[in-house]
């Protein structure tokens, strides 16, 4: 058998170092700098899936449609989510990758298809947003909510003008 000592070569730049390690399929093995890289992608990818791309602070946590300030959390994967900053949905009436929960440690969790332990979860502003339109395809609550969203942008805008 060969020595398992030896250095290995990273797959992706041509690294030979201690750091090279066996990361698996579909990776190989790969140096700790590639791998870093390849977490960062599959982070950006995730939050792309799941609309996670708020401005992170100090920016305030403001739509950038809408204007409005909303919940800003973290995600486990470094990015951010706007939620909507009012009471937690049932969360058998929300859809699939549409739920949200706030962990112990305060960052917002997607729960996919999965339910929350205490059943309730938050939703994307986005879905419920006043700029977009209104959501007639999701659960009556979403139109429900939307419709409050469009009052209170329009008071603050006649507020303000």
């Amino acid at each position: 058998m060969g020595d398992t000592n030896q250095p290995r070569a990273c797959s992706t730049c041509p690294a030979i170092c201690g750091s090279v390690v066996d990361r698996g399929e579909p990776f190989g093995p790969l140096c700790d700098h590639c791998w870093a890289d390849v977490q960062a992608l599959e982070d950006h990818r995730q939050a792309l899936t799941e609309g996670a791309d708020a401005p992170a602070p100090p920016a305030p946590p403001l739509c950038r449609d809408c204007g409005t300030e909303q919940d800003r959390f973290e995600t486990g994967y470094g990015h951010w989510v706007l939620l909507e900053p009012r009471t937690p949905l049932p969360a058998h009436i929300v859809p699939d990758g549409q739920r949200w929960a706030i962990g112990s440690d305060g960052c917002a969790v997607n729960w996919g298809d999965g339910f929350p332990s205490d059943h309730t979860c938050r939703i994307r502003h986005e879905l419920v947003c006043p700029v977009r339109q209104r959501p007639d395809t999701l659960p009556p609550v979403f139109g429900i909510i939307w419709d409050e969203n469009r009052r209170q942008c329009e008071t603050s805008m006649s507020d303000t003008g």
